[in-house]
């Protein structure tokens, strides 16, 4: 095989061969090898197969991004021995996002501003794809957030006149 896939291919090299010399390239990042996976032309169920065996299915990446976010807090911790701040209450514990979209400590229960959840997801040493993820899951993106400051200052401004 040669580095141009394209040639391989017309010479009759088979597709899971070109599939994994791609994917062998980037065997430490699951988000690549799951976008290349995605970019074949093959049937859904055969790219839901090779998912299972590379090991990127949706279940997949999440547990790889929460282990890449608990070692990245790890290593800071480990660097500069003091925890990182967790969000309103002292737990160390994950945000959880309910289907009202309140966002509430795992461990006690406070009540998370969205605000705080967004600063501690632009605190971790991710990739920048990563942390739009994370806004999107917790619901803290640009746009939600200024929402909903205009809902709260609407709010606010009828009790001040």
């Amino acid at each position: 095989m040669s580095d141009n896939w394209a040639a391989d291919a017309r010479v009759g090299v088979p597709m899971m061969q070109l599939i994994a010399k791609q994917i062998s390239q980037c065997k430490d990042k699951p988000r690549a090898i799951r976008r290349i996976i995605d970019q074949q032309w093959l049937d859904e169920e055969s790219k839901q197969q090779l998912r299972e065996t590379f090991h990127v299915t949706d279940a997949d990446l999440l547990v790889h991004e929460r282990e890449a976010a608990d070692k990245a807090r790890l290593r800071t911790r480990e660097r500069y021995g003091i925890p990182l701040p967790t969000g309103p209450c002292s737990c160390d514990a994950d945000p959880v996002v309910h289907a009202s979209g309140r966002i509430e400590c795992q461990k006690c229960g406070a009540e998370w501003p969205a605000a705080e959840v967004r600063r501690l997801i632009d605190l971790q040493w991710l990739d920048e794809e990563s942390k739009q993820q994370l806004r999107k899951a917790f619901r803290v993106t640009d746009a939600e957030l200024a929402a909903r400051e205009d809902a709260e200052a609407q709010h606010r401004s009828p009790r001040a006149s």
